[in-house]
């Protein structure tokens, strides 16, 4: 007898169906065990409620009938014996049940119609916690329960004990697995919505420059204009004294009033007069042609090689007027011609847009206003060296000059623009960076690093 209750224990423990996390599959296996171990044809499964005042069946083997999830359900109140016995948490062992003082309340409603004559309920423990029993009930003659008996089923109710751990186990990962689910779900969603931000917002950047770009050549357009009014007047008035005084000498010469005298005065002012016409139309060509060539710079979105000195110079010789009106000298230090593969375009913003940036809030209270740009080249980078003589960057506001919209001239128009244009040409165009100098005691300084190719 002990070697079968062992073998059939063994079997059922090596089963793989406890471990699968299907307590009904693992409860039949279980009480199917008992009854063929304890040669009885009646065995259950009850669980207690949450609150321990009830115990109801979950599964119940009788005979070749098998119910699950009965209706049959004890309450403390109706059986306060049974239940005293339940919370010492020990086995009810009840050779003769229909007169042991723990399971004789049962007599009349439960053990007599069901001709139950004995019974051993073990306990079902879970993490230390009795969640319920295994009810092994034996039908006819009374009967004995042995030691081997009594260890055989408390061991079938540990092994559901484990069939619950599985059962746990399985719903656990299927709610891991269904919040991984979702967090990847909710993670994609979040990274749909950031990716759309992000393209609207380089599209917005992307706007932006253009309307700083375009903003730039506005501001090159009105300088110029000025610059070119004044060699054009000169040339319509010294057009206009050329044409009158031909008029007077050929008069004179109609007449027949025309002296030598008069005629080499003629000559003399004709001469300094189409010297003087000359001279400011070549000055406005020239004007022309730097703002074409200007203009092909700061709309240039394409890669080339070309030389950055002549480059930024190009792009200083358009702001003369505006550096004219403002009364700024700027200068680009002389040195050796630096050839790259970069954007011409970006790299003439860059300039106009911190030339801008000292004109609208440096030289406030600056009377000889100053710009330096120095270039080096190293092997692998381009060094822009910026300076003004003006105020300096107060060190507060120093961690926010790159933000989009931070301007502290906002009530004189200022639109917090571009210097954030600046660092994100420089670091996603370009591929370099732009620090502020520490020292700003001085005026505003800023080092610009450009690879040698973009």
């Amino acid at each position: 007898m002990e070697n079968t209750l062992y073998d059939i224990l063994l079997d059922v423990s090596k089963s793989s169906m406890i471990d699968e996390g299907d307590l009904q599959t693992a409860g039949l296996l279980i009480l199917s065990a008992a009854t063929q171990g304890l040669q009885i044809s009646r065995a259950g499964i009850w669980l207690l409620s949450e609150d321990k005042q009830a115990i109801c069946g979950k599964m119940l083997i009788d005979g070749d009938d098998c119910k699950l999830d009965t209706d049959l359900c004890l309450a403390r109140k109706d059986f306060p014996r049974y239940f005293n016995s339940l919370d010492s948490e020990r086995a009810v062992v009840a050779h003769d049940a229909q007169h042991d003082e723990n399971t004789n309340e049962f007599r009349t409603s439960y053990l007599i119609p069901f001709g139950i004559t004995s019974m051993l309920d073990a306990p079902i423990r879970h993490r230390g916690e009795m969640l319920g029993i295994i009810c092994c009930e034996h039908q006819g003659e009374m009967r004995t329960w042995s030691n081997e008996e009594i260890a055989f089923a408390s061991a079938l109710a540990d092994t559901y004990g484990r069939a619950i751990s599985a059962a746990q186990r399985n719903d656990y990962e299927r709610q891991l697995k269904e919040i991984n689910e979702q967090l990847e779900q909710k993670i994609n969603d979040r990274t749909n919505v950031l990716q759309d931000a992000l393209r609207n917002l380089n599209h917005t950047q992307a706007k932006l420059i253009e309307s700083e770009k375009l903003a730039s050549l506005g501001r090159l357009v009105s300088g110029l204009a000025h610059e070119i009014n004044t060699p054009l007047g000169i040339a319509v008035t010294s057009s206009s004294h050329c044409a009158s005084e031909l008029k007077r000498v050929q008069k004179l010469y109609k007449d027949e009033a025309l002296n030598e005298e008069e005629f080499a005065q003629f000559l003399a002012g004709l001469e300094d007069g189409l010297g003087l016409i000359n001279t400011n139309l070549t000055r406005a060509a020239t004007l022309v042609q730097n703002f074409k060539l200007s203009g092909s710079i700061h709309t240039a979105n394409e890669e080339e090689q070309f030389e950055l000195r002549s480059c930024i110079d190009l792009t200083l010789k358009s702001l003369q007027p505006l550096l004219k009106k403002n009364h700024i000298n700027c200068v680009l230090l002389p040195g050796a011609d630096i050839t790259l593969n970069s954007y011409p375009g970006a790299i003439a913003q860059i300039v106009t847009n911190l030339i801008t940036n000292s004109i609208h809030h440096a030289f406030h209270h600056t009377a000889d206003k100053q710009i330096r740009i120095e270039l080096n080249q190293t092997p692998e980078q381009i060094t822009i060296q910026y300076r003004d003589n003006g105020c300096g960057i107060a060190d507060d506001i120093r961690p926010k000059i790159f933000e989009p919209f931070f301007t502290t001239a906002r009530r004189t128009g200022g639109s917090g623009l571009g210097l954030s244009i600046v660092y994100n040409l420089l670091t996603q165009k370009l591929g370099g960076d732009i620090v502020i100098d520490a020292d700003q005691s001085q005026g505003a300084g800023f080092s610009i690093g450009i690879p040698c190719r973009a």
